[in-house]
């Protein structure tokens, strides 16, 4: 078996599952499976959110230790299921080893999803929010109108090194400005907390948050607490983007919005 190729599977498939949004132990068990698929004694892997270790070894053969860092990281479930049907494929010898290598890197250099479509579901994301908070249909409208700001914004972003926490804190600028700036000079029973609240929902970390709690009760606490801050900081960089977007329109018009 050409155990290289064997920890560069592995290394890959761990990589695409991590950046796609996966549960740290999920990537840990995904790369697992496929190392002892070579039958030598030692194939140890450690994953956090940032980075990816992994070891290959047996008395017959030099140890292979490989690391990979890992600097972004989005949400595809997509990706995360295509790579869970390569591995078990490939552990059941349904596959050859170079052919789960070569769909590995396929699934890794498709396409994200359609950007217009992203679009439009952040758009009616903000919208189905604000109907859910119990907001009118006047409201829907205009938190959709700020889903598109939120689009926008990610759309002139896109090509920076902005961070997303960044990324978020100007959003909920746009949409508490907006917000409070139609309710001030449109007296047309908008309910603005609802709307601001409805707008700002498809910023939220909720995909980190429930990675923190799943990796937590499988007894990761290093990656848990790590996902669990991330999602915090997140959440307060919204909270205080909405905070900044009330204190720059009361300043505009000489306060009576806070």
């Amino acid at each position: 078996m050409n155990y290289k190729l064997l920890v560069d599977t592995a290394m890959l498939a761990g990589e695409i599952m991590l950046v796609s949004g996966a549960e740290t132990y999920r990537v840990e068990d995904t790369m697992s499976r496929i190392l002892k698929t070579s039958g030598l004694e030692k194939t140890e892997t450690f994953v956090t959110p940032t980075g990816i270790f992994l070891t290959l070894g047996d008395t017959s053969i030099d140890n292979i230790t490989l690391i990979k860092r890992i600097e972004t990281r989005i949400t595809d479930l997509s990706k995360i299921y295509e790579v869970n049907n390569v591995s078990r494929a490939l552990c059941n010898n349904s596959i050859s080893l170079t052919e789960a290598y070569e769909m590995l890197k396929n699934i890794n250099q498709a396409k994200k999803y359609n950007i217009t479509i992203y679009n439009i579901c952040i758009v009616l994301g903000s919208a189905a929010f604000t109907i859910l908070l119990g907001g009118k249909w006047i409201d829907c409208f205009i938190a959709s109108i700020n889903g598109g700001f939120i689009a926008l914004i990610f759309m002139l972003t896109k090509t920076t090194k902005i961070k997303s926490f960044i990324k978020n804190m100007i959003c909920s600028i746009v949409i508490a400005f907006t917000s409070v700036a139609i309710t001030h000079f449109f007296d047309i029973g908008i309910q603005r907390d609802i709307l601001i609240s409805g707008s700002a929902m498809p910023l939220l970390p909720g995909v980190a948050i429930t990675n923190a709690i799943r990796d937590i009760l499988q007894g990761d606490y290093l990656s848990g607490g790590a996902r669990a801050i991330e999602a915090f900081v997140s959440a307060a960089t919204i909270a205080a983007g909405i905070g900044v977007g009330l204190f720059c329109f009361s300043l505009i018009i000489g306060g009576g919005v806070l």
